[in-house]
């Protein structure tokens, strides 16, 4: 009896170690998906309603620009403001290279950049490949 249940759990281990190694390599890996950072620094004489609206106007392009897949963003929480640093950032997630190009050239995203483009002082963009 004993030894029939020693069999049994034993069995049972080992068809579970190969039902896992067997998932592990079917199972589909991550998909990676290209970041878009995009920080701002406003001029000084900026009102806090234009920031807001160009956030505002930024975070909408995930409704206008079929390749956006995320979007999300905002004033720095910090005091970068005082420290003359960038005072907002964004992430701009698509699936791959040509999705961020056609994002970087789609009319929406061009009327936006040359809207906020008068209010900005500097403009850092980093893309990234995340999992």
């Amino acid at each position: 009896m004993i030894r029939t249940n020693l069999k049994i759990i034993i069995t049972s281990i080992l068809l579970f170690i190969i039902g896992s190694s067997f998932y592990l390599k079917t199972a589909t890996p991550p998909e990676k998906k290209l970041r878009h950072v995009v920080a701002f620094k406003f001029k000084p004489g900026t009102t806090s309603e234009q920031m807001q609206k160009a956030t505002s106007d930024f975070l909408n392009l995930k409704s206008q620009v079929p390749q956006i897949l995320e979007i999300e963003g905002g004033p720095d929480v910090a005091l970068a403001q005082k420290q003359g640093k960038y005072t907002h950032c964004f992430v701009v997630t698509v699936k791959n290279q040509p999705d961020l190009d056609a994002y970087g050239s789609h009319p929406k995203h061009k009327a936006f950049s040359q809207s906020v483009d008068p209010l900005l002082a500097e403009v850092m963009v980093v893309d990234y490949w995340a999992e």
